[in-house]
């Protein structure tokens, strides 16, 4: 481990989803940092013992303050590192970026692990990445032969079906990917990054599933290359890839292109970009009705066991809609928190634009309905990969 105290350590594995999410939010902002791989050393005698749970990304600051979870880093970074910002200034941009943090980090994922565990054609290639620290210390070859002997491997690899992902919805799985990804080819014809000419945090959310999975495994990658190529060049620039000349020639020397301030920072009047209205469309088709559901069932579960402090990762299973398809998929208690974050912001705005975000999402199926959600019987804090009953509902009871 390194000793510079003046740098971060972020600990990180390139497959790793939420890791492709930090990643690049801590090259754009220039923050130092050197990358730790959780070997199975650094799991069980750092994370485990100061996190409580094997999990990554994690960062341990300079001044030796451990944080984890993706938005809980961004936020404390960028209290630290505030220039440049990535949280949009204005209402209904920052209120977008939010929806689409959640949109990225729960619904992308799906995709993202169906391609991962479903494609064998690449299976050697996904054993590889697992087995380089699962078997840390055998031959290469060796390390991609019976993972499945691991019960870490084994976790991940099994989790799909509590996700959805079945023989059932495996097509409109794809179907809906497929088209996400023209949708969001025709935004980056128009504009580098969701709102405009500068990164927002669903900026980097959305790399998480899209450049650890979607773009770095080898069946997925090949198909965003071929069916959506500026997606494919949005990872990369993301990631700090120089694609386009960045110089003019001045007498014989090369001097940095200057950009026309039409070209800079998210778009002016906080105006949401007409082009980001399909993918808009397609978390409030096919995501929301879920998020509203879970709502309902984890407000029962709360009030049927108030004697349960920590919730569970999942409590049961409900009915959810891809498509033409119904299927089963578990019930997840960590949305309700990053729903709650949305919420909460919505209410500190004034009665103005409030009124200006609900005409806004009138034009999206259930739109209001998100916002205007009862969570007051299911209030949650953060802990590690969990959630806890809030303070505020213990106080209640």
């Amino acid at each position: 481990m390194a000793t510079d105290k003046k740098v971060y350590q972020f600990i990180a594995h390139e497959p790793s989803m939420f890791s492709g999410k930090i990643r690049p939010y801590l090259q754009y902002k220039n923050i130092p940092y050197e990358t730790v791989i959780p070997s199975v050393e650094v799991r069980q005698e750092i994370l485990i013992p100061r996190v409580g749970w094997s999990v990554i990304p994690v960062i341990i600051t300079p001044g030796d303050k451990v944080v984890q979870d993706t938005t809980a880093i961004i936020e404390y970074l960028e209290k630290e590192h505030p220039h440049p910002a990535v949280v949009p200034p204005t209402p209904r941009q920052n209120l977008v970026s939010l929806l689409l943090e959640l949109f990225a980090d729960e619904w992308l994922m799906i995709p993202a692990m169906h391609y991962r565990w479903n494609k064998l054609e690449h299976k050697k290639y996904i054993d590889v990445q697992s087995g380089r620290i699962i078997k840390e210390h055998a031959s290469p070859l060796e390390q991609m032969e019976n993972l499945d002997d691991f019960k870490n491997y084994r976790f991940f690899k099994n989790s799909i079906r509590y996700m959805g992902v079945n023989k059932d919805t495996t097509g409109e799985i794809e179907r809906s990917y497929q088209e996400f990804l023209e949708d969001f080819q025709q935004h980056l014809n128009r504009y580098p990054y969701l709102l405009g000419y500068q990164p927002c945090v669903a900026d980097f959310a959305f790399c998480g599933p899209l450049y650890a999975h979607l773009y770095r495994d080898p069946v997925p990658g090949y198909l965003m290359k071929c069916q959506a190529p500026l997606v494919a060049s949005y990872m990369e620039r993301m990631n700090s890839a120089l694609l386009s000349p960045t110089h003019d020639v001045v007498n014989g020397k090369a001097v940095k292109k200057s950009v026309s301030p039409d070209k800079q920072g998210f778009l002016p009047g906080d105006e949401i970009p007409e082009t980001l209205q399909p993918i808009l469309q397609r978390m409030f088709t096919e995501q929301v009705p879920v998020l509203l559901d879970t709502v309902k069932y984890v407000t029962q579960y709360m009030k049927d066991k108030p004697d349960v402090d920590v919730l569970p990762r999942v409590i049961g299973w409900h009915n959810f809609k891809l498509g033409s398809v119904t299927s089963r998929r578990s019930i997840y208690t960590y949305p309700i928190w990053m729903l709650q974050r949305i919420s909460d912001y919505y209410r500190s705005l004034s009665s103005g634009q409030q009124r200006m975000i609900d005409r806004f999402l009138d034009r999206y199926p259930r739109g209001q309905e998100l916002l205007q959600a009862d969570l007051s019987g299911c209030r949650v804090d953060r802990m590690d990969v969990r959630v806890r009953r809030a303070e505020s509902a213990k106080a209640k009871l």
